[in-house]
């Protein structure tokens, strides 16, 4: 280690001291605010690595991230899917799976391309081959099946831009993106 920090021209004093409470606090709103996502940071112009946050300080707040989102998993409320898919979180895919038959066809759209993005990050090939599979199973569903939207879901619908169409038509076409 000593090695490469001297072949960079960084040695331990250059890091200066570590991020007082306060700096670790708004370093923890920010990554949490990105889902624990370093490229949405980036996308975004967030230059987290100024807070010096060691990597076990990030693993143990992505823990925690993840750990509260799949407490809050819902069919109704799909904040904690979006916020799971957001993260890569792949040790949430059993938990996915597991609510999928309890939504409408709206709900099960928005898990099986969580689940088709976060499959595709999962480092065991043989996992990510199953969640890619089984997300293209749960889309051939919805598209096998008659859709059911509830009224909140169709109002959210409306609110991502398929107000020119109706619920069907919307869920339809992204149904087929995940099949494909």
């Amino acid at each position: 280690m000593n090695f490469l920090r001297s072949l960079f021209g960084k040695d331990e004093k250059d890091e200066g001291p570590p991020p007082s409470a306060e700096t670790l606090a708004e370093a923890k709103k920010i990554f949490f605010e990105y889902s624990c996502n370093g490229l949405y940071m980036a996308q975004n112009d967030v230059h987290f690595s100024k807070y010096r946050v060691s990597k076990e300080q990030a693993a143990e707040w992505r823990n925690e991230f993840i750990t509260y989102w799949r407490s809050q998993l819902s069919t109704e409320d799909l904040t904690a899917v979006q916020k799971l898919r957001d993260a890569d979180a792949v040790d949430s895919i059993p938990d996915l799976i597991a609510i999928v038959d309890k939504g409408d066809s709206y709900a099960k759209l928005r898990i099986a391309e969580a689940l088709a993005a976060i499959g595709y990050m999962a480092e065991d090939k043989s996992l990510r081959k199953q969640t890619k599979a089984t997300a293209r199973k749960i889309a051939q569903s919805i598209l096998d099946h008659p859709i059911q939207v509830s009224e909140s879901h169709k109002i959210e619908i409306e609110r991502l831009g398929g107000s020119r169409s109706n619920p069907e038509e919307y869920i339809m076409l992204f149904a087929k993106d995940v099949v494909k």
